[in-house]
């Protein structure tokens, strides 16, 4: 039930813009009466929130559905994990969320911190906890994880993204997402691995293996 209002809730944000969607309008849709709509969430920001959070958590399961194992290499993992965030933050419709901040942000505040707070902090927060553990057992040389986490992400989808946003392209294939991510994640490394580990013109790097959770 409280999916069913999540995502009717999404619906009517979409459509109507978060300032002129009422609490009457999101109960109207999901045929809920408005007293128990206020039960559930007390404020119009709090219910964006959740529909915010809501879209995270559909990132969190595709991230967490390949656990890493003792065999991955961080290539292989950053490699994986970047590319299910571009593919996510580039969809139609999370870009859809993203435009609907831009346009409300200023006359509400509050919706603006809902969404980085729900959304790309978050979603930054588990690409920084893995860098800083494989700082710590000395696979990678990264003294500050959450700047590289966010330097990361930027070069996989600031581009792109900005494009989908004003409309001047479609989300980019996935064989596009794929080189942009094979990049980025190959400049990280030159300057993250150990030296002993970097690429030289003689030989690839030899990537060692990420912990098992």
């Amino acid at each position: 039930r409280r999916q069913m209002l999540l995502d009717a809730a999404e619906s009517v944000f979409l459509e109507l813009g978060y300032g002129s969607a009422s609490m009457d309008d999101i109960a109207r849709r999901v045929r809920m009466s408005k007293k128990t709509l206020y039960r559930l969430f007390d404020t119009k920001a709090s219910l964006f929130a959740a529909v915010v959070a809501s879209r995270r958590a559909v990132l969190n399961a595709m991230v967490e559905a390949e656990d890493c194992t003792g065999a991955d290499t961080a290539e292989e993992v950053l490699r994986r994990f970047l590319g299910k965030i571009a593919r996510f933050v580039l969809a139609p419709r999370q870009a859809a969320i993203y435009r609907l901040v831009i346009a409300e942000s200023h006359r509400a505040p509050e919706l603006a911190h809902a969404f980085h707070s729900e959304g790309p902090s978050k979603a930054r927060a588990m690409l920084t906890e893995w860098l800083r553990s494989q700082d710590k057992r000395g696979a990678l040389v990264v003294p500050d994880a959450a700047a590289a986490a966010g330097m990361l992400i930027s070069m996989v989808i600031a581009d792109p993204q900005m494009c989908v946003l004003i409309g001047e392209s479609r989300a980019p294939e996935d064989a596009v997402i794929d080189e942009r991510v094979e990049r980025a994640v190959g400049l990280f490394l030159q300057g993250s691995l150990p030296r002993r580990e970097r690429q030289t013109p003689e030989r690839a790097p030899r990537l060692l293996p990420v912990a098992a959770n």
